[in-house]
């Protein structure tokens, strides 16, 4: 699965607070840290390793495995740390990995929207959001305002 994630761990958020006492407005592929960090904590997600420009990338495919399977057993072991930190309930999750099985990595294969969630930590507002665009399907965190 390292070809498809990093895996956030302690050490991550030790270091992303430091970058944060640094500098407060410190950024990762256009995500404010101190904005993302309590989902991080909290979550301790797998990152996908794609990154798309509509916010946090938790899955991110540019490819469109061969075996349905193995695209659903990919697609699940991102949304695992969503699911143990009850953001996602399975039935969610599951809407989640049957978007991905019916969309193919195209220019545009259907835009965003298709799952959205809003939730809240410590405060801060967020949305998980679908999207695909230029050839990525992504499941992405936003930092909502």
């Amino acid at each position: 699965m390292s070809k498809f994630y990093q895996e956030c761990t302690p050490k991550t958020i030790q270091a992303w607070e430091e970058a944060v006492k640094k500098n407060p407005d410190a950024e990762w592929h256009f995500n404010k840290i101190s904005k993302i960090l309590p989902f991080l904590k909290k979550v301790m997600p797998r990152i996908g390793n794609g990154q798309s420009l509509f916010g946090l990338s938790i899955v991110c495919l540019s490819v469109k495995p061969k075996r349905k399977a193995y695209e659903e057993k990919i697609v699940r072991y991102g949304l695992e740390p969503l699911l143990k930190a009850n953001i996602l309930t399975e039935e969610e999750a599951g809407k989640i990995v049957q978007w991905f099985l019916k969309t193919k990595p195209t220019w545009n294969s259907g835009g965003a929207g298709y799952f959205t969630k809003d939730f809240e930590i410590d405060g801060t507002k967020y949305r998980l959001i679908t999207d695909s665009y230029r050839g990525f399907r992504d499941l992405n965190i936003q930092i909502l305002h």
